[in-house]
């Protein structure tokens, strides 16, 4: 099968025909239709400083996808949950149900975490083999949204996290693809006032699209008065910190009001100064850190909100892609031109 691999250390990554993965007997081998491209596979294909920490290459890269399943292992199979011609998605952590984390509830911070695509063969190819209770049904969503529903999660883990989002007010910082899709949540939750950030005049006009009621530019807005006027000087009763900088986080906590939440999702590349005296603990704000999705209970919620077309994550989705040119999915996050990026591998 064909199959993008990060050979080794550098820049790049390669097609190649690889031999078909392994099945085990509850596993299930699905035939990719699309997959997203992420930030992670910006890092990887640049090979910086996370890459190099973290993979060990030969790696099929790739762990945003949906497809239609070609074969059941044994056990999955006398499981009688999924079948063949079944459309699905998968969550992609694949954990190890044993640790404490994943005997609490808590599988979304599982110390053993392996992450397809980072950790073990993904899904920029021709063909995946999955745990079976990895792999969920799309019933009825498009397979092009199904591909997009790992960081659709994570936005709907962020925006949900912690309080009822019904009436309150949404600040969304940063509108990379994750953010925009926080807007889109927020409006499907029911917040009364959705506010969103960013430097990016297009990252911006998407977030309109999501159903952004304000937008902002911090290069010619004051971010945190523009809020308090919004909001009779409270400030936000959320704040989706996505864009893991050290100024976003400031602004961050001066956006949200007294006794306030701020969920991270933003993963910073360098260190954060924080005043916790007065920039946390005196304001009485919740911090909360958002990883991955909760596993199953976002993945529940999400597929609710997109089932009764109270959420539609089309206006983030903005370039597509054959398998064969990755270099030009890559070029176009690297320029700040694309919302997120689908490859068409077997549409």
């Amino acid at each position: 099968m064909r199959a993008l691999v990060k050979t080794g250390p550098g820049v790049g990554m390669e097609l190649q025909e690889v031999p078909l993965p392994t099945v085990g007997p509850s596993d299930v081998l699905i035939r990719v239709q699309y997959a997203g491209v992420c930030g992670t596979d910006l890092h990887i294909w640049e090979w910086d400083s996370w890459a190099a920490g973290r993979m060990l290459p030969p790696t099929v890269i790739g762990h945003e996808f949906a497809g239609v399943i070609e074969q059941l292992g044994p056990e999955a199979e006398a499981a009688g949950l999924l079948a063949v011609g079944d459309q699905v998605t998968a969550e992609g952590h694949i954990i190890c149900g044993h640790c404490r984390q994943c005997r609490t509830g808590h599988g979304h911070l599982c110390r053993r975490t392996q992450i397809i695509g980072v950790d073990r063969d993904g899904a920029f190819a021709d063909y995946i083999s999955m745990p079976a209770t990895n792999v969920m049904t799309l019933d009825g969503i498009p397979p092009e949204i199904g591909a997009i529903m790992d960081p659709l999660g994570n936005a709907v883990h962020t925006v949900l996290e912690g309080g009822d989002v019904p009436g309150e007010t949404v600040f969304v910082l940063g509108c990379g693809p994750i953010g925009c899709f926080a807007v889109g949540v927020a409006r499907a939750a029911g917040a009364s006032l959705v506010i969103a950030s960013d430097l990016n005049p297009t990252r911006l006009a998407i977030a309109s699209a999501m159903g952004a009621h304000v937008t902002l530019n911090p290069t010619s807005d004051d971010v945190v008065v523009r809020i308090r006027e919004l909001t009779q000087e409270d400030g936000a009763d959320l704040v989706c910190e996505m864009s893991g900088h050290p100024a976003g986080h400031a602004q961050a906590f001066a956006a949200a009001r007294l006794g306030g939440r701020v969920n991270l999702l933003g993963t910073p590349s360098q260190k954060t100064t924080v005043d916790f005296a007065r920039e946390i603990i005196f304001r009485g704000l919740t911090l909360y850190g958002v990883t991955g999705r909760k596993m199953y209970s976002t993945w529940h919620q999400m597929q609710r909100f997109l089932r009764a077309d109270q959420l539609d994550p089309r206006p983030v989705m903005t370039h597509r892609f054959p398998l064969e040119s990755i270099e030009e999915a890559i070029a176009v996050i690297k320029d700040g031109t694309a919302g997120k990026v689908i490859l068409e591998v077997v549409p």
